[in-house]
């Protein structure tokens, strides 16, 4: 019971961490932040299907969803909009999990210089490059070319094992 509670003190340092995306046009985008764990049930048709439910409790090797949801709240379009969000410390990144329709999506492995996943090197003990494996990703970035227009809502998604 000591490990959950500990699990779960960790959790809500990880919400609190997921809650410093931005977006470049702050004046007009509303951004939230929501944590989720695939559930597995029974459906209508009596087939086994999942739905992302609130993360609760969660221990080491749970796989957490996160959904960044970006909302035009002025009545004018907003442009320039770029939603970046850390991975929080306790976990890694999902290779290959991180989408967002329209965005054009790039990583960082110091949260400040992003670049597309197979651009990021990671410098050896012996001075060799290496590519950057998706574990060592410590940020996503999604950028976005078009404007949102008043009311307009998209939304971005990453996976994250915890450690």
């Amino acid at each position: 019971m000591k490990t959950l509670t500990r699990c779960s003190l960790a959790f809500a340092a990880l919400i609190a961490l997921a809650h410093v995306a931005h977006a470049q046009d702050k004046g007009c985008i509303e951004l939230t932040t929501v944590a989720s764990t695939e559930q597995e049930y029974v459906n209508e048709q009596g087939r086994k299907a999942t739905r992302l439910v609130p993360a609760a409790k969660v221990v080491p090797g749970d796989e957490i969803v996160w959904t960044i949801t970006a909302k035009n709240i002025c009545g004018k379009a907003a442009s320039n909009i770029v939603i970046a969000n850390p991975v929080p410390e306790q976990m890694s990144f999902v290779a290959g999990s991180a989408f967002g329709v329209g965005a054009a999506i790039t990583y960082s492995l110091d949260g400040k210089e992003f670049k597309a996943s197979d651009a990021l090197l990671v410098k050896e003990p012996t001075g060799a490059l290496r590519p950057a494996r998706a574990d060592e990703f410590r940020a996503v970035r999604w950028t976005y070319t078009t404007a949102f227009e008043p009311g307009a809502t998209a939304f971005v998604r990453y996976r994250a094992l915890v450690k």
